[in-house]
């Protein structure tokens, strides 16, 4: 089994590139709306490590109300981030298991996912009163 990088693979790692720092962005402007003294170390290590970003999403952040409401452009990375997990995820179950064609599926199921995602994070946004 060799990755061939074709085309439509080269795109599927770009988009995973974009998500991861995407994942980063949303990250650091959440901890830094949430009172962190170190903002960008959290952006740094959480897309690098799932452990620091397990650690962040369910313990850190739990703890620690929002200063102030999210913006548009941390709920559009938040919603890039939701539709490449959840592209990732559907694109590694309708997919065989190479990573040429997780790379090359992977896009559609991120498009795929983009949708769902903004509703969710919308709903979300709403739920907590913010606009």
């Amino acid at each position: 089994m060799s990755l061939q990088l074709t085309p439509a693979a080269a795109f599927g790692a770009a988009l995973l590139a974009f998500v991861l720092l995407a994942l980063g962005a949303w990250v650091r402007s959440d901890a830094r709306a949430r009172g962190s003294g170190r903002p960008t170390l959290w952006s740094v290590f959480a897309p690098l490590s799932g452990i620091v970003l397990f650690y962040y999403l369910w313990w850190w952040r739990r703890g620690r109300s929002r200063e102030y409401p999210p913006s548009r452009l941390e709920r559009a990375t938040a919603t890039a981030v939701v539709a490449g997990i959840g592209g990732m995820i559907a694109g590694s179950l309708a997919s065989p298991p190479d990573p040429t064609a997780q790379l090359t599926v992977w896009p559609f199921a991120f498009a795929c996912c983009l949708p769902v995602a903004y509703w969710l994070v919308r709903r979300r946004s709403d739920a907590a009163g913010h606009r």
